[in-house]
């Protein structure tokens, strides 16, 4: 079992991973996601953690992650970009054969975007995401491997990026974000993930007309969270 002290493997596996997906990220980025995975400041804490060393107080230097994907137009965000590696990330910490739509959704609802999407739904975002790794933990064990392969995103997962970027291009949008990503999984009939989300009272309706209102539900979002505090 891989722990903290495999960071650098970890961080190999994952570009790796990446790479062969059309997604390029540096030696430098995949170091600074997997610090933020462990829950460190950045990569020069871990290492000094795994080398048993106090870690020595510094500014972070590290450049964000870029927008990567395909080549094809629009681009994803950085912030969808950062949320497709995440899924990555929790597929390699449970040692998954496979990414599945499950692991996109849980990275999804730490995207702004598409969390932002999901509270103007009402959705319950501490029990969907108790939900997931719930099933991620329990229901997904046959994907576990021993040999810490390179986890490869399912059919489901590259359709719904697929369809993320379709929908952009038809929306006019500039980018593609993880809001898309949200709505494309609904296509996704028979899997957990868009049964999860149904069971939080979503439709894919409901987030095609948020959707089509650019970053309006940011403002709905605002509203709804001032309308909670004058409530109180």
């Amino acid at each position: 079992m891989r722990d903290f002290r495999n960071a650098k493997a970890i961080a190999q596996t994952l570009r790796a991973a990446l790479a062969a997906k059309g997604f390029k990220i540096t030696v430098s980025q995949s170091l600074e996601l997997i610090a933020e995975m462990f829950g460190v400041a950045d990569w020069n804490t871990l290492a000094a953690t795994i080398r048993g060393e106090k870690p020595v107080s510094h500014e972070k230097v590290s450049p964000p992650l870029p927008a990567v994907g395909s080549n094809s137009v629009p681009p994803f965000s950085a912030t969808l970009a950062a949320t497709l590696h995440r899924a990555i990330v929790f597929a390699i910490q449970r040692q998954h054969e496979y990414a599945t739509l499950e692991h996109l959704l849980l990275a999804l609802t730490g995207d702004a975007d598409a969390s932002a999407v999901m509270r103007v739904c009402n959705a319950d975002l501490g029990a969907l995401t108790e939900k997931l790794v719930d099933y991620l933990d329990n229901e997904l064990k046959r994907l576990v491997i021993d040999n810490g392969g390179d986890p490869k995103p399912t059919a489901g997962f590259q359709r719904v990026v697929q369809r993320a970027e379709l929908r952009g291009r038809e929306l006019g949008r500039s980018m593609v974000t993880g809001a898309n990503a949200l709505e494309a999984i609904f296509s996704e009939t028979q899997s957990p993930a868009a049964r999860l989300l149904g069971e939080q009272g979503m439709t894919r309706q409901d987030l095609s007309n948020i959707i089509a209102h650019g970053n309006g539900w940011h403002h709905m979002q605002q509203l709804l969270e001032a309308g909670a505090r004058d409530r109180r």
